[in-house]
């Protein structure tokens, strides 16, 4: 009695619960429907070329909508590098030996307040030329220090002062959104007020990268018909942007991608070849660019990353255009190539520190001006 009992308790714990068996049926019949509704021959060409064509289609579309709707986020970086709206000078960024500065603020349209950084190599020096810096799409003046301190050091026979104002949504400035036309009207209040504090000194332009195609539109749109801006009397470009188009296919230079083909929908091109190749029709109105294009000073960075030499060439060769094809014979012969030099550092050759010297002074004397220091 006791084995048979002993057998049909191990019989119970040994089958499984009716439940298991249920449960079992239903995965088999959905495997087998399952498989009866696949292909015997895999998934379909259509599915295939679908997720192998559309898939990256899609994200290029995505990715060009994007560039499009937030290409002011790319080509105004004054966020980057992190912290570079508020930093300090003397607290953030070391204030460089043997070099006076000072930050001051300029007003510019629509209650705009512009952080401008002044550099010189004394307090109560008397400078021999001013250089109004623009600068590149990213950071602020205070880490052009170095720059601006290469200069002041080495350009002792004319002691220049240097003012370097920080357009809209960079550094301290106001944070308006930057555009082309705003930006203008940064540099151009910016300055009228170097040509009201330092009255009949020469003002020389030095734009970089960015700065240097601002700086084309900037002199472009100035009438110097009422001797307003007579004390503007040379241009300094170092790897400047041919536009900001000609920059979009120039980082994308593979034709099979889309993104190449943007330039249309740029909303701020800053055509400053453009603006060079009508330096002859521009005579007629007496522009600023006009009168100092020929005059201009091109360096290119022998291995700049960034910018292709080429727009740099473009952009001298126009300035010195005769209006027939030919070359006007007048300034620089040529671009100068600061050798071993990337896009950002070309002020730590030896070459860059004794063109900019030369040029400074060749500008300050042909002015007629010969403070010293």
């Amino acid at each position: 009695m006791k084995c048979y009992y002993r057998k049909s308790l191990n019989l119970r714990r040994s089958s499984p619960p009716r439940r298991r068996y249920s449960y079992a049926i239903q995965v088999a019949t959905a495997a087998n429907f399952a498989t009866s509704q696949l292909s015997p021959g895999g998934p379909s060409a259509s599915l295939v070329l679908s997720v192998v064509i559309g898939l990256p289609a899609a994200l290029w579309a995505y990715k060009c909508m994007m560039m499009v709707l937030f290409q002011r986020k790319i080509i105004y970086m004054g966020y980057a590098p992190p912290g570079a709206r508020e930093e300090r000078l003397g607290h953030d960024v070391p204030i460089p030996k043997n070099v006076y500065t000072e930050e001051i603020t300029i007003p510019s349209e629509g209650k705009v307040l512009l952080s401008a950084l002044v550099a010189q190599r004394s307090a109560n020096s008397t400078p021999g030329c001013v250089i109004f810096y623009l600068q590149g799409n990213t950071g602020n003046p205070l880490h052009r220090l170095p720059v601006f301190s290469e200069i002041l050091l080495t350009c002792k026979v004319i002691s220049p002062t240097i003012l370097a104002p920080a357009p809209r949504s960079y550094w301290r400035s106001t944070n308006r959104t930057p555009t082309e036309r705003g930006i203008l009207s940064d540099y151009k209040h910016s300055l009228h007020h170097a040509i009201q504090r330092w009255p009949g000194v020469p003002i020389i332009l030095y734009g970089h990268s960015l700065g240097g195609a601002v700086a084309i539109r900037l002199l472009a749109s100035l009438h110097s018909d009422d001797g307003k801006y007579d004390a503007i009397t040379g241009l300094i470009l170092e790897n400047p942007f041919a536009s900001v188009p000609a920059m979009v296919q120039a980082l994308y230079p593979q034709r099979w991608l889309p993104y190449r083909y943007l330039g249309p929908f740029v909303w701020d091109k800053w055509d400053a070849l453009a603006a060079m190749k009508e330096v002859q029709q521009e005579q007629r109105r007496r522009t600023v660019l006009a009168r100092v294009a020929p005059h201009v000073l091109v360096l290119l960075s022998e291995h700049d990353e960034i910018v292709p030499r080429e727009m740099g060439q473009a952009l001298h060769a126009a300035s010195k255009s005769d209006g027939q094809g030919g070359v006007a014979g007048v300034g620089e012969s040529r671009p100068v190539v600061i050798q071993d030099a990337l896009h950002d550092n070309a002020w730590m050759q030896r070459q860059w520190v004794t063109e900019m010297r030369a040029y400074l002074e060749k500008v300050v004397f042909r002015s007629g001006n010969k403070s010293s220091k």
